[in-house]
């Protein structure tokens, strides 16, 4: 089954150099970098010998700081190299690690993924979340790498899907050197797939938050001409969602709306849905003026900032299915949180934020407006739901050291001799 997914991933490739091509037309990283997409003329600019991670995206990568933060001070002696799929991942990355090698993780295709392990000879793997990829996974055991998937999550809804096909998936999950999951759940349904060895529950990377001080400084920027104003964050807004949220404003409001959309190239079209508003853009880096309704955040890695400046989150993605996004960050910061109906991509999680009382479920966008009056209004709610943000973050912090412990584990199995050979 492997090589009829390989022999078709080759026929569909002229059809992702179009894909490539027409993505570079509005982020010229697609066009520069298709070369390490493809797996051609990869170049190893580390002298040290490697140790991989993979993130494919934004939340991903910000996941694993604590992680790299450990490895790094644990292991200098090794080189950080990490792989995404998007360029709004690896730009995030290059913020957030300035030691690491950066570069995609090539298609999924043989000689790509060959090429990739005989460039770069990581002494280790770590997948972040549910990074599936049969090449990838096959033939790292090929070229003896310990490959793990850490953060492993399987929601219910996936594993309906997945048990259709557990018969190709059987062997590909059995090439990992190990999963460790998020949660019990998860781990149940991995062993319902086939995976055979012991499956520990690490919890979630995410929990261990290492908040950058420059966000103070931005929040501040931004917000030194509305120091009393409340703020709400509509953070990571999907497709639709925006106009749903400006049809549910009430018809007046006392404080301001931060909406951030998930996707950069969808920006200018959230912004013409709110000509008719007084909005300002954090692009035009200007302080929020008292009349400003609204903050268009048209920019990349800014959320903590957001959430920071937040006296309420509202998780974007919750209200148009597409399986909400991460709560985690304003927990953190001990900013409650309000959600919609679809949360299946973080399920564990928001169900264990509502049973610790530090978040509120709605069944649409103009519920979630009258949640954020209630709390408002109530003082003393919103200041209890506050405290409980931070007790629940405390209980499930700890998952980063807990992947160092195996990491440590291989790195004193690899033979001394043969540590710096790349």
């Amino acid at each position: 089954m492997r090589y009829l997914y390989s022999i078709l991933l080759y026929i569909i490739s002229p059809f992702i150099l179009f894909y490539l091509k027409k993505r570079g037309q509005m982020n010229p990283d697609y066009k520069l970098n298709w070369g390490e997409r493809f797996g051609i003329k990869l170049i190893n600019k580390s002298k040290k010998p490697l140790i991989w991670l993979h993130a494919v995206s934004v939340g991903e990568t910000r996941a694993m700081a604590k992680l790299v933060l450990l490895l790094e001070s644990e292991y200098p002696e090794y080189q950080m190299l990490i792989t995404h799929m998007t360029p709004t991942g690896r730009t995030t990355a290059g913020t957030l690690y300035p030691k690491a090698l950066l570069h995609y993780l090539p298609y999924d295709m043989p000689h790509a993924i060959i090429n990739f392990y005989k460039t770069f000879k990581p002494k280790l793997g770590l997948i972040i979340e549910t990074e599936i990829w049969p090449n990838l996974i096959h033939y790292a055991p090929k070229y003896n790498i310990p490959i793990y998937l850490i953060n492993a999550r399987l929601s219910d809804k996936s594993f309906k899907w997945y048990k259709k096909i557990k018969w190709v998936l059987k062997p590909i999950l059995n090439d990992f050197t190990g999963i460790l999951c998020q949660d019990q759940n998860s781990a149940k349904n991995f062993k319902s797939l086939g995976f055979k060895k012991e499956i520990p529950i690490f919890g979630n990377t995410k929990f261990d938050i290492i908040v950058n001080e420059n966000i103070f400084l931005i929040s501040k920027f931004l917000k030194q001409n509305i120091q009393n104003k409340k703020v709400v964050v509509f953070a990571s807004t999907r497709d639709g969602e925006e106009k749903l949220i400006i049809e549910a404003l009430p018809k007046k409001f006392d404080y301001l709306i931060i909406i951030i959309p998930r996707h950069p190239e969808r920006f200018s079209e959230v912004e013409n849905l709110l000509k008719q508003l007084k909005y300002q853009k954090r692009s035009d880096n200007k302080p929020i003026y008292n009349d400003t309704q609204i903050l268009l955040g048209d920019s990349m890695g800014e959320m903590m900032a957001y959430y920071s400046m937040a006296d309420i989150a509202v998780i974007g993605g919750s209200f148009s299915n597409c399986g909400g996004q991460n709560l985690i960050e304003p927990l953190y910061l001990h900013k409650p949180v309000i959600f919609g109906k679809s949360m299946f991509n973080f399920a564990k999680i928001a169900e264990d934020s509502l049973n610790h009382e530090c978040a509120i479920q709605v069944d649409n966008i103009n519920s979630s407006f009258n949640a954020i009056d209630d709390l408002f209004t109530n003082e003393n709610k919103y200041k209890q739901l506050s405290a409980n943000c931070s007790n629940f973050i405390s209980i499930y912090q700890g998952a980063s050291q807990s992947i160092l412990n195996v990491v440590k584990q291989h790195i004193r199995d690899i033979p001394q001799h043969s540590k710096f050979k790349n």
